[in-house]
């Protein structure tokens, strides 16, 4: 199914009129904030949701260092970062660090709905990278010269998560890995990834570092397939 068109964001700052300008402009973008008033619970935060864009108040403690964190992690690297700025003289260090946009203050809902108009295609382009669809694929992963059988249970642009039947050797997140499935009706996909998270329960992730030949390709006419059979089924499929 599509990517959900409502776009979500983070705001870190202690400042009302900022926090008032942000919500404003937001809200006329038809998006979602959440706010937070520390690096620390930004960091927190960011952990534990995938998010589009975060605007980052430059008055915070450790705001610079907060959108370093963002850009070397590996969790929303790659979301917009908007820093708020009291001048010009704080923009250069902000988008040196890794900010996308400087939005000076006062921070208005004109500003930052101009703003989010103008990075809109990158993040709707990020979300579509990450947004998961639900299939059930056998897929073959070869971890550390051992071959095992497993099953993807989602699959984006950009990696997939997969559920092994029998766990795999202790040390394995992380590794580099070779794999082999065959889409739905679509052609045969191979690769090498990377393990990137595993839980108690036979699941893990694993991030594409490239598809072999035209799988790429391949994937994407699959997905674009499948996003523009799947609302009209659902349709089809409504009580009338």
């Amino acid at each position: 199914m599509p990517a959900p068109a409502t776009l979500e964001f983070l705001l870190v700052s202690t400042d009302y009129k900022t926090l008032s300008g942000v919500n404003g402009g937001l809200k006329q973008c038809g998006a979602v904030l959440d706010f937070v008033p520390t690096k620390d619970s930004a960091l927190q935060f960011i952990g534990r949701r995938r998010i589009d864009g975060i605007f980052v108040d430059l008055v915070v403690n450790g705001a610079l260092d907060l959108i370093l964190s963002v850009r070397e992690g590996s969790s929303n690297r790659h979301a917009v970062i908007f820093a708020c700025v009291g001048s010009a003289a704080e923009a250069a260090p902000a988008l040196g660090a890794g900010a996308n946009f400087a939005v000076h203050k006062p921070v208005t809902a004109e500003s930052v709905r101009a703003h989010v108009a103008a990075a809109r295609n990158i993040m709707v382009r990020e979300r579509r990278r990450y947004f998961r669809h639900a299939v059930s694929l056998p897929v073959s992963l070869t971890v550390r010269g051992a071959e095992h059988r497993a099953t993807i249970t989602n699959i984006s642009e950009g990696g997939m998560a997969v559920r092994v039947t029998r766990p795999l050797e202790a040390g394995s997140i992380l590794s580099v890995i070779d794999f082999a499935f065959e889409l739905a009706s679509g052609p045969a996909i191979s690769g090498r990834g990377q393990i990137t998270w595993a839980n108690t329960a036979g699941l893990l992730g694993v991030t594409f570092h490239f598809l072999r030949g035209k799988g790429q390709d391949d994937l994407l006419t699959w997905f674009n397939e499948r996003q523009r059979i799947l609302p009209s089924l659902l349709a089809d499929n409504e009580p009338s």
